[in-house]
């Protein structure tokens, strides 16, 4: 009895055991993943300039320039590719006679009258177009641009001064500043309008000295020898209108006597003597020099300059003396000075 429970148990293990070595079929299936390929074209946003600032040397907004005084245009820039998408940042400062900014009157080229074209590029280079010859200055050391160009904003700092001879706004004119910075492929464009641009003059006396030699005591103003002394070379130049005119020192001295001028001509009084002077050779139209720091005009007709000036070598000086005059040389100085017209 006992037997045949085993037997009967062993029967069952074995038809277990039988079972689990039966082979079974695998189900077949199809790929259950596939891959595409994705692709996205970013294009070219073009930088937008959102502010140009004329600024002073101290860092305060000008309105205003002076020739030969520095300047500097703050230009910020902002473009979604990153300013390192840039090619270059122009700034275009002009003259607009009319006063009224248009687009169209942006210049092409430098005028050192009229327009001085700043530019940086991507190699870094800072360069100027003012025309040729020029005395606006690119102050390449105090310019700047962003320190990370791969922000997608910044700001360029254009440092500047402005040449001798452009041109003064006198009315209704206008300088205007232009910026535009440019990716190759678009640009982007801001204004800072109506500035004004002060008068300047600048004067050499290219004749050192005038030496009358030996003169008479009561000599009176004649045309010639020996009162006039003439072919006195004087440069001007200015951005407008000027005059040109004249002063002498008083006394004249010497280590025994001294000469006293007389603004009036009249020389009426012992060691007094008078100056009278022109532009031309012509004593008629000659005008009496004062003392300085007085001045007389001689010429209230100049008008603006070129880089070179207007070389004027006609003055002439006319002495005259009191009737009774210390024997002695006299030395002193006759200034010349230019001054705005308006």
């Amino acid at each position: 009895m006992v037997k045949k429970k085993f037997i009967s148990i062993v029967a069952t293990l074995g038809l277990v055991l039988a079972l689990a070595l039966v082979p079974v079929a695998s189900p077949v299936m199809a790929d259950v993943n596939q891959t595409a390929t994705g692709s996205f074209t970013v294009g070219n946003a073009a930088p937008v300039v959102s502010a140009v600032a004329l600024k002073d040397i101290g860092g305060i907004d000008a309105t205003s320039m002076t020739p030969q005084v520095e300047y500097y245009v703050n230009v910020t820039v902002s473009d979604a590719n990153k300013l390192n998408d840039l090619t270059n940042v122009t700034v275009t400062i002009f003259y607009d006679a009319d006063g009224s900014y248009a687009p169209g009157d942006v210049p092409s080229g430098g005028n050192t009258q009229n327009a001085s074209i700043l530019k940086w590029t991507t190699s870094d280079t800072w360069t100027m177009d003012a025309g040729s010859p020029t005395s606006w200055a690119n102050i390449t050391g105090n310019c700047s641009r962003p320190a990370d160009l791969t922000a997608s904003s910044g700001t360029f700092k254009f440092s500047f001064k402005p040449g001798k001879v452009a041109t003064e706004t006198t009315s209704s004119d206008r300088w205007h500043i232009y910026a535009v910075a440019n990716d190759g492929q678009a640009t982007g464009n801001n204004t800072q309008q109506n500035c004004t641009m002060d008068w300047y003059g600048a004067i050499t006396v290219n004749t050192p000295s005038v030496d009358w030699g030996s003169v008479s005591p009561g000599m009176d103003f004649i045309e010639g020898d020996p009162s006039e002394e003439g072919n006195i070379n004087v440069t001007y130049i200015a951005n407008g209108a000027y005059d040109e005119k004249v002063a002498a020192s008083s006394p004249w001295t010497n280590v025994s006597a001294n000469a006293t001028l007389d603004p009036t001509g009249n020389c009426t009084n012992e060691n007094e003597f008078a100056l009278k002077a022109d532009d031309t050779d012509t004593l008629s139209s000659a005008v009496l020099a004062n003392i300085t720091p007085t001045y007389t005009a001689i010429d209230v007709s100049g008008n603006q300059t070129t880089e070179a000036g207007d070389t004027v070598n006609t003055n002439a000086l006319w002495l005259k003396l009191a009737a009774t005059f210390t024997e002695a040389t006299y030395n002193g100085s006759i200034y010349y000075q230019i001054a705005d017209g308006e």
